[in-house]
């Protein structure tokens, strides 16, 4: 379904299956991969049209849309800003729109001045109740170098009502500054605070009726992340980087899943998981998809009027919908907790089939407007920029001795190819059965990746 027009950047779903033809032998083998692309506000180019028609006949219930934070919540985790922490979340290099910052809780007199809290207050809990302060420190672009941007907020002078009574405009303000943060614009999305887990804390424009609850979810947060593109975007450190992850439990499952997230690169920013889809959700989702198959289309830009679409594409495809499907609404639920983007911002799932020789030339999987100026509906959809497709996940269903990459071209920021049916240079992910790549076609500030440059090659 469309994203819904609020502080937060709609995002869409695709699920991708693919068969092909190992190289060298006869033998026809089934590569499978379910694909999920996150849109900042849009479907992707090859599924827009059949999208339009698929929510017209059925929506999906609005999940942690709102705005308006007008309840309370519960206590975000904590995670102290120590080194070992830090090293989880700053990079080598600067990256666009992407900050760090740790909220240190303080105590300050009514002079200003400082008075440590005692060693002997080891609780963070109680050290949330004694003071009445916070100092930032911040990293603009998730950077680890060593000089850093300190600043205090000082709450009530006298220590009564503790860090409640610190105002978030003036935290606000504060970052709006020190982060060179921008306002929202009629081509940008607002920007917001995230937990070090991915939970969204509070946003540029959301309509704060408890002051106190974001203060203290901040505080008791300790390190934070702000996202200027106002999406959760998992840091990817450096190339070989892994972090563990607990997955939220679904309606079905009842437990909680712990993943490894693997940085395979930082341009574009590529991570993986192992083992996220079983065998048996595998060959599922092949079985359904199978009989609905048929020759995939794109969105043509408007240079390309007229072609046809199997000049860049000559997959199948089908769109599966989730509803009444316990296997696959599980699936989203698993797929949501691991990007952090609510559901309703996915796209039905699309399964993609290749036959031996098949592919699908290299391409972005954002719109850019100016390509698609005489496509009204594709403009209305995006708002003319406001929203795109922000990330995509997929996953492979079989396993291939040869063959099956989805290759990154411009992988390390190199030069764009100079032929798109070039499968012979770049980041090759190799198909295995139940493994989940996600790979971000906009940044942290919510603009384009244009070395998010992606292809396959059977």
């Amino acid at each position: 379904m469309p994203p819904k027009a609020n502080t937060e950047t709609a995002q869409v779903v695709k699920v991708i299956k693919t068969t092909a033809k190992s190289r060298g032998s006869s033998m026809m083998l089934s590569v499978l991969m379910v694909l999920i692309a996150f849109l900042g506000g849009l479907f992707t180019p090859p599924s827009l049209h059949l999208a339009r028609e698929m929510k017209t006949s059925e929506s999906r219930p609005d999940e942690n849309s709102s705005a308006d934070l007008t309840t309370s919540a519960p206590a975000l985790p904590h995670i102290p800003c120590t080194t070992s922490n830090l090293e989880n979340y700053l990079h080598v290099s600067p990256v666009k729109g992407l900050h760090v910052v740790c909220v240190e809780t303080i105590y300050l007199d009514g002079h200003g001045i400082e008075h440590p809290l005692g060693s002997d207050i080891t609780s963070h809990e109680r050290r949330l109740e004694l003071s009445n302060s916070l100092r930032l420190t911040l990293y603009k672009g998730a950077h680890s170098r060593k000089l850093l941007r300190r600043v205090t907020i000082n709450g009530s002078k006298y220590g009564e009502g503790g860090i409640g009574n610190i105002n978030w405009n003036e935290l606000k303000i504060k970052l709006l500054l020190e982060l060179e943060l921008l306002p929202e614009q009629p081509t940008t999305q607002p920007w917001a605070v995230f937990s070090a887990l991915g939970e969204r804390i509070v946003g540029e424009n959301d309509r704060v009726s408890s002051n106190e609850d974001v203060i203290n979810k901040l505080a008791s947060s300790e390190m934070v992340v702000v996202a200027e593109g106002g999406n959760w975007i998992w840091p990817g450190v450096h190339e070989g980087f892994r972090r563990t992850v607990e997955l939220d439990p679904s309606a079905s499952s009842k437990s909680q899943k712990q993943v490894t997230i693997e940085t395979l690169s930082l341009r574009p920013l590529v991570v993986s998981v192992e083992g996220f889809l079983s065998d048996e959700e595998c060959d599922y989702i092949a079985e359904i998809a199978s009989p609905q198959v048929k020759y995939s289309s794109v969105s043509l830009k408007d240079a390309d009027k007229g072609k046809d679409s199997s000049e860049w594409r000559t997959s199948q495809s089908a769109f599966l919908s989730a509803r009444d499907d316990e296997v696959l609404t599980e699936i989203d639920h698993r797929v949501a907790s691991l990007t952090r983007i609510p559901r309703n911002h996915q796209e039905y799932v699309q399964v993609l089939r290749y036959g031996a020789g098949e592919k699908y030339d290299s391409h972005h999987d954002y719109f850019d407007p100016s390509a698609y100026r005489s496509d009204k509906s594709t403009l209305r959809l995006i708002e003319n920029g406001k929203k795109n497709r922000y990330a995509t996940v997929f996953w492979y269903l079989t396993d291939v001795h040869d063959g099956g990459e989805t290759i990154f071209p411009r992988y390390g920021g190199a030069p764009a190819p100079r032929s798109h049916k070039d499968c012979s240079i770049g980041l090759k992910v190799k198909p295995q059965k139940g493994k989940v790549v996600i790979f971000y076609s906009l940044d942290a500030s919510g603009g384009w990746t244009r070395s998010a440059f992606m292809e396959r090659a059977l």
